[in-house]
């Protein structure tokens, strides 16, 4: 894996060697840049693939990390196996999460949503939860939106699907691992199209993003 300077005067000539993998056995695959801006590397175990039952190691349930990515060369902290999938495996996929955070754009339909939240009784607020972020984006084939979270505070909390206006549409308790990980499911079987946000609020944290039903 190679860094390149897109600021550089000479962009070819900042090629820095970043990464490489410590055998032949693993294959590295798709890279994508998650909503706490870290970049978010997958790989697969080529020696156990596919996977069967029994096949559980670092490398196939844990995601790579660069942590600083606007960093050059070694300090943008690129740690190797680094992030807990909960029990899950991955191969070389990561899903296509869109930006829903980047703003009004003026004069175009891209993300001009304005409408506000207001929070629910007992909720942290969101500057109580600095630290914890959540990936949450819909899968159209299964018609469900997964939710992924980490470097929560606490053991519980709920998880709840809102429309824009404020409404809640799905509420449900849920448990949060050792470690501060989460990782659920919201059916959205007879919940019309659109955009909709994701909160899951623990007694100590809070941490929510945009998702479209398409």
């Amino acid at each position: 894996m190679y860094q390149f300077d897109l600021t550089a005067t000479n962009i070819s000539a900042s090629k820095t060697h970043i990464y490489g993998a410590p055998n032949t056995y693993i294959g590295l695959g798709a890279l994508r840049k998650a909503p706490d801006n870290n970049i978010y590397l997958a790989a697969n175990y080529l020696n156990y693939y596919p996977y069967q039952d029994t096949s559980y190691n670092v490398y196939n349930t844990n995601l790579s990390v660069i942590n600083q990515p606007d960093s050059l060369g070694l300090a943008c902290d690129f740690q190797p196996f680094s992030f807990y999938l909960g029990g899950a495996r991955t191969y070389n996929g990561l899903p296509n999460n869109p930006d829903y955070e980047l703003g009004a754009w003026v004069g175009s339909p891209c993300d001009t949503l304005s409408v506000g939240l207001s929070p629910n009784p007992g909720d942290p607020s969101p500057s109580e939860a600095r630290g914890a972020w959540m990936q949450a984006w819909f899968n159209s084939e299964w018609n469900m939106i997964h939710v992924n979270a980490s470097k929560l505070k606490g053991k519980s909390g709920v998880l709840r699907l809102i429309v824009v206006e404020g409404r809640v549409v799905v509420e449900r308790k849920v448990e949060v691992i050792a470690g501060g990980d989460f990782t659920g499911e919201i059916m959205m079987n007879g919940i019309a199209s659109g955009v909709y946000i994701v909160s899951l609020s623990t007694e100590k944290d809070k941490v929510q993003g945009k998702v479209l039903k398409f």
